[in-house]
């Protein structure tokens, strides 16, 4: 609706974490320089007209609060807000320090519930909503185009992205760090950035999803698309619409500490003794796909319907107001 009196809640389209993250640093890591500069990229496109400074993050977005209109009507109870990539690099404390202090009951879409630099606080799952991972789509058809039937299939599981030997910020990654001994193995696929990842995954009966620079991580919805069960190895990943997603028969939580021969037979044991269930996993993963396809036009099936669903429950449950500055009679 248009007509703020009959809307549940006021969204705030605000992603200065976009804008925080493209800040430079001198000479940063992994950037691509402009030849003679040591802090723009000459990859993206304007650098110095993107960014804005994190020292100014706090007052630009308490300044976004006093302009809401509808704001202080419910103290914030009714709006909602994006946190949605709160990773290494700029999280939910350096967007919004003082964010407590005035958005303390907004709603939050955010895609994970445990925040570096803030932890378990920074997520209510009574009133926030945990979102999936955006997967564009070019590489969503290419993951579709390589889904496999599991009888084709012909990898145990895969793993191909950052890891402790390629990138610098997952030196102490531990669980990365575990999952390349199984790298020598001839029926699983392992390591950094492939040309042929789409094939890999397409090929492989799991794929392993284990923590990053944070608890979440974008390869459990890649696995989706190309129909590839997930091993997720990330014991704090907060995983999205469970109400409407049977998460335990469709994918498989190991303890992210426990990445040994232990893992890869219970996994071989699966796809030699009890090939049923895995085809049944894989037929439920590729159901599930449209709830991850941001570009999905069906109702009932999409990212936006599950949000709606989450938003929907939290409304059953809001306060009407909190102290409102007066009544009478």
């Amino acid at each position: 609706t248009e007509d703020p009196e009959e809307a549940d809640f006021f969204f705030v389209p605000d992603y200065r974490a976009c804008h925080l993250h493209l800040a430079p640093t001198y000479q940063h890591k992994g950037l691509t320089l402009l030849e003679g500069d040591n802090f723009h990229s000459s990859i993206i496109w304007n650098h110095k007209e993107k960014y804005r400074n994190a020292s100014d993050s706090d007052s630009l977005f308490k300044s976004l609060i006093s302009h809401l209109p509808y704001f202080s009507r419910r103290q914030g109870l009714d709006h909602i807000f994006v946190f949605s990539d709160q990773g290494f690099i700029v999280n939910f404390t350096h967007t919004f320090p003082s964010w407590r202090d005035h958005i303390p009951h907004s709603v939050l879409l955010t895609t994970e519930a445990f925040t570096p630099g803030c932890g378990p606080s920074c997520f209510s799952p009574w009133k926030d909503v945990a979102i999936p991972g955006h997967v564009d789509w070019d590489r969503l058809q290419a993951f579709r185009a390589n889904n496999r039937p599991t009888a084709d299939r012909t990898l145990l599981f895969n793993f191909h992205g950052r890891l402790p030997v390629n990138h610098g910020y997952y030196e102490n990654n531990t669980v990365r760090q575990a999952i390349l001994r199984f790298a020598p193995r001839f029926d699983v696929s392992i390591g950094g950035f492939i040309n042929d990842y789409f094939e890999v995954m397409g090929s492989s009966h799991f794929c392993l999803v284990p923590e990053g620079t944070s608890s979440w991580t974008n390869h459990l919805y890649e696995s989706f698309f190309a129909g590839c069960i997930p091993f997720i190895l990330s014991d704090r990943f907060v995983l999205p619409f469970q109400d409407v997603i049977e998460w335990p028969k469709l994918s498989i939580r190991w303890p992210q500490d426990s990445v040994d021969d232990t893992m890869y037979l219970y996994l071989l044991d699966l796809v030699s003794n009890r090939r049923s269930l895995v085809e049944d996993m894989k037929s439920r993963v590729d159901a599930a796909a449209c709830w991850f396809d941001f570009y999905s036009v069906d109702a009932s099936c999409s990212p936006y319907r599950g949000v709606l669903h989450d938003l929907e429950r939290r409304k059953m449950s809001m306060p009407r107001y909190l102290y409102p500055r007066h009544w009478a009679v």
